[in-house]
């Protein structure tokens, strides 16, 4: 359960990052601008220097590679996020194509999978493998603490009576 957990939080953020007005289904959440997307990655990257204790040299060397991963991850998830609609709700899908989404989905995980040992090797000789650890724990607390502040505003647009509107005074 706590491997499943921590494999998808990094999803979870980026899905909530990406799409917090199709998950908040509230017309008072407007998509996040792309200040704001640039805003949260401005503080991932200074909370990831700040928990790895990145040495000046050490930080030049791995931003470039981390934003390269970062964005492989993201063209991943798109594609994953693509494979989970066409089966969303789809009670016409024939077992073949069922099987086909099926297919390309494992294909998917298996491509994160090989891109994650990929970095893990280049970080490893960049930063050392006890702050690549280190990294990979730090990605997991901020996308918590995305997806607590995340909770905390829906509960907060909720009120009082939890019928998903915004308490008025």
């Amino acid at each position: 359960m706590r491997t499943l957990l921590f494999r998808t939080l990094p999803l979870a953020a980026t899905l909530l990052i990406g799409s917090l007005n199709v998950n908040a289904q509230d017309e008072d959440m407007p998509p996040p601008s792309g200040e704001r997307l640039k805003e949260i990655k401005a503080q991932k990257s200074a909370y990831i220097t700040s928990r790895l204790e990145l040495t000046p040299e050490q930080a030049q060397q791995f931003w470039p590679i981390y934003n390269e991963m970062d964005e492989k991850q993201d063209a991943l998830r798109k594609e994953m996020r693509e494979l989970h609609k066409s089966a969303k709700g789809d009670s016409t899908l024939t077992e073949a194509e069922a099987s086909q989404i099926l297919d390309k989905a494992l294909q998917t995980r298996q491509k994160e999978l090989d891109l994650e040992r990929t970095y893990s090797e280049r970080f490893k000789k960049s930063i050392g493998a006890v702050k690549t650890l280190k990294l990979k724990k730090a990605e997991r607390d901020f996308n918590k603490e995305v997806l607590k502040r995340f909770r905390d505003r829906m509960e907060e647009r909720k009120g009082p009576g939890g019928d998903g509107q915004r308490h008025r005074r």
